[in-house]
């Protein structure tokens, strides 16, 4: 029997798997935007200085002074029949 792969035949290219069926630890296809968003590699970065800043604050004794939570209360007692 005659071998009809020759090297001039046409062949298709792999297609790599996407989504699920990707393994996470290939290195040579770049990741999903989930997979990017989850890994625990982005999440190496230096804390925020507003981040910084409202644990220090927090720390130290500091009250929220954000006028939400009081401004609802309020909305919502208007809004009862």
């Amino acid at each position: 029997m005659a071998d009809d792969r020759s090297p001039n035949s046409q062949t298709r290219p792999v297609q790599q798997p996407q989504g699920k069926d990707r393994d996470p630890m290939d290195k040579s296809a770049p990741r999903l935007p989930h997979e990017r968003d989850e890994s625990s590699d982005s999440q190496q970065s230096e804390p925020r200085p507003e981040m910084r800043q409202a644990h220090d604050d927090v720390v130290s004794g500091k009250v929220d002074t954000d006028r939400g939570t009081p401004s609802n209360e309020a909305y919502q007692k208007q809004k009862r029949p």
